[in-house]
This record gives structure tokens, C-alpha cells and sequence, in this order.
């Protein structure tokens, strides 16, 4: 370290001492910088949502800029809005895996989960392994929330099948098994689910956070 570098630094860590409460939101600043919205991210998003309004305000029936747009749209939280955008796309791409699969995931954000899962099912028929299995995934959701575990655990067991490292898989997985009875199996994916994340780089476990708190919520209750 240079001797100018060390009189900065001297002089930072002089300030923090003498101001804690700046030093605990650095602190916490770093720990949660994963879970904050990315700046930079914001940023971009806004100007593809006005980019791509644009599009279709000009052209509403460009497909391309309407699926975009729902994606940028369900990426805000705005599922209803969303799932406008994809109906209006899949009018003219109706075997489009692409937006089948969003058309539910909207629809599943927007608390219609038996719509969901046709579009699903229909997404999963013509491109079963899209997104690496999502749409398997997102329907053994939607067949969660309609009671019904045990087509959840078959559709989830072929998203693993694609991809088995999934936190949320593994969780829902896990869920699925429960809801059965079968806490045995449910306790044993519940603990592989958490060797994985405690296993994956740090990138994917602070990506996987949500999905790991709501595993560790489950292991509490099936122990």
C-alpha cells in the first residue's frame, strides 16, 4: 500500500469512528447489495418501458414489442398489465412457447392459477425444456395453489429431472411432499436443497435468497 493510500484510508476510518451510524449503513449497504434495486438496472428498464411503449403505441400489433414489453412489465410488478401485452402477442404467435409460457406466469402473478396452468401445460407441449424447464416449475406452482400436490410433485420431479440444482425447485418440491404426507422424502429434499445453496457461488446464492429463507421456513416446520 502506498503512503498516500494510507493516509486515505487513515482518514476515512478517522470519519466512520467518529460518525458509527454511517459506518453500520455501509455495513449494511454491502450485506444487502444483492437484495437492493440495482440503480443502473432501474435505469434501463424505465427506458426500455418507454421505449417499448412507444413501439406499441405506433404498431400494437408488433408482437416482438409486445412480449418485451410484458416482460419489462411483469419485471415491474404490473402482472395485469402484462398479461394485456402477452394476450395481444399471442394472437399472432399462438404457438409461441415463448409466450405461452409468460402468458401464465403473468396470469399466475396476477392469482389465476388454474389459467396458469393451461398455458403451462401448452408451453411445456410444444418446447418442454424452455428456460431450462421453467414452465414445469411455474405450473407445479399453479398446481400447488389449486390443492392439487400430487400433479405438482409429477410436473416438479420433470423440472428437476432439468434442472436439479433449483432452490425454489427443490423447495417446491419439497412443499408438494408435505402437502402428501410423505415428510420423510419432503425432509430429505428440504436438506439437499440447502446443500446446494450452501454449495453454489455467491452470486447464485444471493440470487437463490428468497427461495433459501422460504426452505428454512419449511425445514422448521416439517422437523
Amino acid at each position: 500500500m502506498s503512503f498516500i493510500a494510507a493516509i486515505v484510508y487513515f482518514f476515512i476510518f478517522t470519519i466512520l469512528l467518529r460518525h458509527p451510524y454511517v459506518l453500520v449503513a455501509l455495513v449494511l449497504l454491502y450485506v444487502l447489495r444483492d437484495r437492493l434495486p440495482n440503480p443502473a438496472a432501474f435505469i434501463r428498464r424505465q427506458k426500455d418501458f418507454s421505449r417499448l411503449g412507444r413501439a406499441v403505441r405506433i404498431n400494437p400489433y408488433d408482437s416482438t414489442a409486445r412480449r418485451d414489453l410484458g416482460m419489462v412489465l411483469l419485471d415491474k410488478n404490473r402482472p395485469k398489465e402484462a398479461l394485456d401485452n402477452f394476450m395481444a402477442a399471442l394472437e399472432k404467435e399462438p404457438d409461441s412457447a415463448e409466450i405461452n409460457h409468460f402468458v401464465g406466469l403473468s396470469s399466475l402473478r396476477s392469482g389465476d392459477p388454474a389459467r396458469a396452468a393451461g398455458y403451462f401445460k401448452k408451453a411445456i407441449e410444444i418446447e418442454p425444456r424452455l428456460r431450462y424447464g421453467e414452465s414445469h416449475l411455474y405450473l407445479g406452482e399453479s398446481l400447488l395453489s389449486l390443492g392439487k400436490p400430487e400433479e405438482a410433485m409429477a410436473t416438479l420431479k420433470s423440472f428437476l429431472d432439468i434442472n436439479n440444482t433449483s432452490i425454489e425447485g427443490l423447495y417446491l418440491y419439497a412443499k408438494a411432499l408435505q402437502s402428501l404426507g410423505r415428510s420423510e422424502e419432503a425432509k430429505k429434499a428440504v436438506e439437499e436443497g440447502m446443500r446446494y445453496h450452501k454449495g453454489n457461488p455467491g452470486f447464485r446464492r444471493r440470487r437463490d435468497w428468497r427461495s433459501y429463507v422460504k426452505l428454512k421456513a419449511l425445514r422448521s416446520k416439517i422437523s
